[in-house]
């Protein structure tokens, strides 16, 4: 029996980081709180998985929740396992719940974020040598 096409991608994204973690179903389903049985049938999309879940199995893994969403062009700007990533993130979850500290992180970021908008580094522009003519 095959889920919908949503609940299959879902489910693939979800094995596929799973395994390049190293992880046995067993193993994520412990970390999570649910039976092994339950995450095959999420990874296999014969199963809807809730929101709870998927966020309880994305920081399970250390991804942002929208990597196993359908959405391709989000997908593609976000990579999994980016330490970087994971470092803004850990820093994030160490705040606990001061608003004002957490609120001056983003702040922060958007800010960094809107300075860095449209610029490319050197590294990135291509180079163009023009000849000068002679006249």
């Amino acid at each position: 029996m095959t889920g919908k096409p949503a609940n299959l991608k879902i489910g693939q994204r979800i094995r596929d980081l799973r395994k390049s973690n190293g992880l046995l179903q067993q193993v994520l389903a412990r970390m999570v709180g649910i039976s092994a049985g339950a995450l095959t049938n999420f990874e296999k999309g014969r199963r809807h998985i809730s929101l709870d879940w998927l966020q309880k199995i994305s920081d399970a893994l250390n991804t942002p929740i929208a990597y196993f969403l359908p959405d391709e062009r989000k997908r593609k700007r976000i990579r999994p396992g980016d330490p970087r990533e994971i470092r803004l993130l850990s820093a994030w979850r160490r705040s606990g719940s001061n608003a004002a500290l957490r609120n001056g992180f983003l702040q922060l970021m958007k800010d960094m974020a809107k300075s860095f908008a449209g610029k490319k580094s050197a590294r990135h522009r291509p180079t163009v040598q023009r000849r000068r003519t002679r006249r």
